[in-house]
């Protein structure tokens, strides 16, 4: 195993002493002596080895807080055994060797797997979360054993949002276990499903296409036999799963899962957006921040105020993103969304007709908590 000349050597040392920390903690209270694992080595591995090498790789093992020698009472050779959490603690990996393009990747994977779920556990439902669980945690170990200094960035990052986020909905993780399996198995589901339209539970004869994950639900991408009306139902309303292995599901000719992504489109195609903003909101769009599409264009106004141009897809996400910027922008074209604003508007402005009128700042100062933007 590790005599083979196409694997560079320091892989074959970390490899060994990965082999060696295991036979250690497998060995548990008893642990081993270093004549015991350098015959081990030998008989198992087929692996020429001197004492001397056994004995700096239990030393490296030491350093690394892996494994420990205890005394033998009988004044024999010191017995290892493992460190308590050692798994947890510093890498293998001793720091003057340099990794293989192969080791280099899985590191560089490992912390991308990391700090994915780490960084994104607060967008994905917790049955999400539990499905990665266990690649997070070998992750996490790979990561540890192997780069340190890739490892370094782990506690160096965190996100958030400015949005309000829903909690997380309950989903039954058999119903959820069911359905992955009818996924993989490309089989079909005989489903109880609560249709909160008419406030009933119907059943349904599903041919499942795939999940879609956004936002705090997750949706079942499928139709019920008519392959041109594709459906995205969110997981909590299902109340029964059964499988149907013997019918296989169809999946539509041409099919993407990536175009259903629930997203609710008010108008099927593109529209030409036309918005007059602020000072501030202008700033904020820029194409050197973050701006609302690559193709924007802006042209001044005056007054403090700017004309936005661009072709957007009239969704339901961009008619909630004009409201939440109140009073720092207003649509301009097309007809049809500042239509619909400005029905929003005066059923909102009703609620608050009957209370004292105060004067309106467009672009009112924020307080900002623990750190400051600039």
């Amino acid at each position: 195993m590790y005599e083979d000349e196409g694997r560079p050597r320091p892989a074959k040392i970390s490899e060994r002493r990965d082999t060696i920390a295991g036979w250690i903690r497998d060995a548990g209270k008893k642990g081993l002596t270093a004549p015991q694992i350098h015959a081990r080595l030998f008989d198992e591995l087929d692996t020429e080895l001197t004492i001397k090498t056994v004995q700096r790789d239990l030393n490296f093992l030491r350093k690394c807080k892996r494994a420990e020698p205890q005394k033998n009472p009988e004044h024999g050779a010191p017995r290892w055994q493992l460190v308590r959490n050692a798994e947890a603690l510093m890498p293998v990996r001793s720091n003057d060797t340099k990794l293989s393009s192969a080791d280099l990747k899985s590191a560089r994977v490992a912390l991308g797997i990391v700090m994915l779920y780490e960084q994104a556990s607060h967008l994905l439902p917790l049955a999400a979360l539990n499905d990665l669980r266990e690649h997070y945690e070998r992750s996490k170990r790979l990561l540890t054993r192997l780069a340190p200094q890739e490892g370094r960035w782990l506690g160096k990052l965190v996100t958030g949002t400015q949005h309000v986020q829903l909690h997380q909905a309950v989903i039954d993780l058999q119903i959820l276990e069911q359905i992955q399996l009818a996924l993989l198995g490309g089989y079909q589901l005989a489903v109880r499903y609560f249709a909160s339209n008419r406030q009933e539970e119907r059943d349904y004869e599903l041919h499942p296409l795939g999940l879609s994950y956004q936002d705090s639900s997750i949706y079942l991408v499928c139709h019920s036999g008519n392959p041109d009306r594709i459906r995205c139902l969110p997981l909590h309303r299902f109340r029964k799963v059964r499988p149907l292995e013997s019918r296989l599901s169809k999946v539509p000719q041409g099919f993407e899962l990536r175009h259903h992504v629930q997203r609710i489109l008010v108008e099927p195609e593109p529209i030409t957006l036309k918005l007059r903003i602020n000072d501030r909101l202008r700033r904020r769009l820029d194409e050197s921040e973050t701006p609302l599409t690559r193709e924007q264009v802006f042209s001044s106004l005056g007054d403090g105020w700017h004309l936005l141009e661009c072709s957007i897809a009239y969704s339901q996400g961009l008619l909630w993103w004009i409201l939440s910027h109140g009073a720092t922008v207003e649509v301009l074209e097309p007809p049809s969304l500042r239509s619909q604003v400005r029905q929003i508007m005066r059923s909102m402005a009703s609620f608050y007709l009957d209370d004292v009128a105060e004067p309106v700042d467009s672009s009112p100062l924020l307080r900002v908590t623990r750190c400051r933007a600039t």
